[in-house]
């Protein structure tokens, strides 16, 4: 449950439990409200897409891989690796995995999208660009890691309706908005 009360799924894929549902939250961990956007001033589509959040604001201000971020106690924003293993779990090769700039993993992306075989159902949820346009849902999941490539650049994943492959990309600014989906912190014996 976040601090909104939002209560979300979770599947374990592999050795990872990641949330089952896009981040849908209106305010920080500490309570502070942050700019998020949605498709439609609409209930059912903000919890089947969740919201869109610059880089920033998903880090709640952070720079350090796995941060918490805007995510509940417990969890943090995925880093590059995490979305690794997740992707090599499902079959991706090593060698497709550190692909950059590029689709890669064939049939991986079907497995994380809604019906896939993972669990994941990514939802296709589109993106906001930092002029503030609106598009591709239904047709693209952008989804923030918490690593950066440059100052103004962080690693992200793709999915495409038409596509079986998972896209691994450092080209938009940290101004786009993409969706969120938060995976369990690893548990210390």
């Amino acid at each position: 449950m976040d601090v909104d009360g939002n209560i979300y799924s979770v599947i374990t894929i592999g050795e990872q439990t990641w949330m089952g549902e896009n981040l849908r939250v209106k305010h920080a961990p500490d309570g502070s409200e942050i700019i998020s956007y949605v498709y439609i001033d609409n209930p059912e589509a903000e919890e089947r897409y969740g919201r869109l959040y610059s880089w920033d604001v998903a880090m709640n201000g952070s720079t350090e891989e796995e941060a918490q971020g805007i995510c509940p106690c417990g969890w943090h924003i995925p880093d590059d690796d995490e979305f690794k293993k997740l992707e090599i779990h499902l079959g991706m090769t090593q060698a497709e995995a550190e692909m950059a700039n590029t689709w890669r993993g064939s049939l991986v992306g079907t497995s994380l999208k809604e019906g896939g075989n993972s669990g994941y159902d990514a939802q296709l949820a589109g993106r906001r660009s930092s002029g503030g346009r609106l598009g591709y849902i239904g047709e693209m999941e952008y989804m923030w890691t918490s690593t950066e490539y440059e100052k103004d650049l962080a690693w992200r994943r793709c999915l495409n309706v038409n596509s079986p492959t998972v896209g691994r990309w450092n080209t938009f600014p940290k101004s786009y908005g993409f969706s969120v989906r938060c995976i369990q912190n690893k548990k210390t014996k």
